[in-house]
């Protein structure tokens, strides 16, 4: 992020009706650009967090399935193992093709479709 994005404050006083715009400090300024870098780092896991809770919902959705008294097609259990294999057969650059989503679809990459 910029360090232009934080280079100044507003303090309201509510009981006068003003505000008034004053510059940060360094200190300040060194805050928020560390803030902003460490919520840049934390975004990788937060994706990972979010695809692996994807993945367990969708196989949750097909566990009914899995049942010894069942007998699965072939493009069923290629699927479950597909989303068995999510995230490790998938890197860090591909976080964000996974989470794309479609208006009125839903997930767009494969991995997520049902047969």
């Amino acid at each position: 992020m910029s360090d232009e994005l934080h280079t100044h404050k507003i303090i309201v006083d509510a009981s006068k009706g003003t505000n008034e715009r004053i510059e940060l400090t360094a200190e300040e300024i060194a805050a928020f650009k560390k803030r902003d870098e460490d919520r840049e780092a934390e975004k990788p896991q937060w994706k990972l967090n979010k695809i692996r809770q994807l993945r367990n919902q969708l196989l949750a959705e097909t566990d009914h399935l899995a049942t010894a008294d069942n007998t699965m097609s072939d493009a069923m259990k290629t699927y479950r193992q597909n989303l068995r294999n999510v995230p490790q057969d998938y890197d860090a650059s591909k976080y964000d093709e996974l989470l794309e989503k479609e208006v009125g679809v839903g997930w767009k990459h494969t991995v997520w479709k049902k047969p």
